[in-house]
């Protein structure tokens, strides 16, 4: 396989003076005495990335991790060794680097595009689709001064992405903008990766880097410790940094949306919420995409916490209910409607509907209209996730093919959240899973009762 970028003996060095005097001082003396002290950034970085290869760098603050992204994009001069990049190199590194506060966004676009070789027409015609991949509207032909820092990145990015570089290096970037730029920016990693081009990434991000490297490299104190898996460089570097295994959500949160339901909020069949009700709080509007046949329309959503409440807030292990109104505009028959749940970058955490728990929805005629409440119990870690709807159907009796009519993706966000002490945390990582525990002391003790200490199975119906 062609290597992209080849580093061997790398390093670089930087001299250190204690006062700004002593500089002027060793260039003057006589004898070339040395007023500084030498400081070694990085040292012997040896390792060859094949095209098409993702790699994570991974290092406390200061372990060279930006100094040698700068040094593979040519920023700065290597003190020792070589360095070799095949193709147009694309870098994302930190806020706002190469862009000119007084010029309008649009003429950094082009001043960016020209800094990496191509021409005025060329990208004439890739501003449309870095304009519309930025979705900053009329600030384009604004200064970028007044921009804020969320505009900066979203206009920084599209550039990076839409000159389909054959290297593209982002630094920690992508750590900056709401949860729907970054889980759209790292579906767009995905396919430049998957495109066949080369990406070095840098973040503090242990998920991200776990779902996007092939591998990964571990730095302390400017050399190599380790090059390898991600899952392995992460469990190294977690373990050095001592960071501790359960996490702390962020102290502040958006406060959640509190409309109470109205009186009559259930009084439906089998105690739903009426269409009505739905629609008078619908967190849908007319900017909202969907796709889908068309045979199915959902026509409002609500997310509702145990209280009644209208809410996109969660404390873990508990329960939101999620309302749909659905028409069917078609004859519809084995109808489904499955909810789905996203993190920041991405990732498919879960889905679920009546089909999962084989709740029967009788058919539907032209016209029908259709209540569904779907209970999700939050037994995941805190973080924000992204959520969508689906509903499904056959468009005749007895079809073996079961076809999208109507989709909804990117709604939300919903904060998971725990806010009592760490010592009572109902479990570690990612999510809880079923499990239940026994014993017995050896020196004889009976076994305890199983039902004494049995964490049950979280179930959805």
């Amino acid at each position: 396989m062609d290597t992209t970028i080849s580093l061997k003996g790398a390093g670089k060095k930087y001299r250190i003076f204690t006062r700004p005097t002593d500089r002027l001082k060793e260039l003057l003396n006589p004898k070339g005495k040395k007023y500084h002290h030498e400081f070694w950034a990085l040292r012997n970085i040896t390792f060859d990335v094949p095209m098409g290869e993702a790699i994570g760098l991974l290092g406390r603050n200061g372990s060279g991790k930006s100094t040698l992204l700068q040094l593979i994009c040519g920023i700065l001069r290597l003190t020792e060794g070589t360095i070799e990049t095949r193709g147009r190199i694309s870098a994302l590194l930190e806020l706002g680097a190469g862009f000119n506060p007084d010029f309008t966004g649009r003429a950094n676009v082009l001043m960016n595009g020209a800094i990496m070789g191509y021409t005025m027409e060329e990208m004439e015609d890739k501003m449309h689709s870095i304009i519309e991949y930025a979705d900053i509207g009329d600030f384009i032909d604004q200064p970028m001064k007044i921009y804020s820092t969320g505009m900066y990145v979203r206009l920084a990015f599209a550039c990076a992405v839409n000159v389909k570089p054959e290297i593209l290096i982002i630094d920690e970037a992508l750590s900056v903008g709401d949860i729907f730029f970054q889980q759209k920016s790292f579906n767009t990693i995905r396919e430049i990766i998957q495109s066949g081009t080369t990406c070095v990434f840098v973040s503090h991000d242990m998920e991200a880097l776990r779902s996007l490297c092939d591998r990964a490299i571990l730095l302390e104190n400017g050399e190599i410790t380790f090059i390898g898996s991600p899952i392995e460089a992460i469990n190294i570097y977690s373990h050095t940094v001592k960071k501790a295994s359960v996490f702390i959500p962020p102290a502040v949160y958006h406060a959640p949306l509190t409309l109470p339901c109205s009186s009559d909020a259930h009084d439906a069949s089998n105690g739903l919420m009426s269409p009505e009700d739905i629609l008078a709080h619908n967190i849908l509007n007319e900017n909202t995409r969907s796709y889908g046949t068309g045979a199915m329309t959902i026509l409002g959503v609500r997310v509702l916490n145990k209280d009644g409440y209208d809410t996109f807030h969660a404390e873990m292990m508990e329960t939101l209910s999620f309302y749909a109104l659905i028409q069917a505009n078609e004859p519809i028959y084995d109808t489904i409607v499955i909810v789905s749940l996203f993190d920041r970058i991405g990732t498919f955490v879960f889905g679920g509907g009546n089909k999962e728990v084989r709740h029967v929805i009788a058919d539907m005629s032209p016209g029908q209209r259709l209540v569904v409440k779907i209970d999700i119990t939050f037994s995941v870690k805190p973080e924000e996730f992204l959520f969508g709807l689906a509903a499904k159907g056959a468009i005749y009796k007895g079809a073996e093919t079961i076809n999208s009519h109507d989709r909804i993706d990117m709604l939300g966000p919903i904060v998971v959240t725990y806010s009592k002490p760490t010592s009572q945390i109902p479990f570690h990582g990612i999510a809880r899973l079923p499990f239940e525990v026994k014993h017995f002391l050896v020196n004889g003790t009976a076994p305890v009762n199983e039902h004494d200490n049995v964490s049950p199975a979280q179930t959805i119906s």
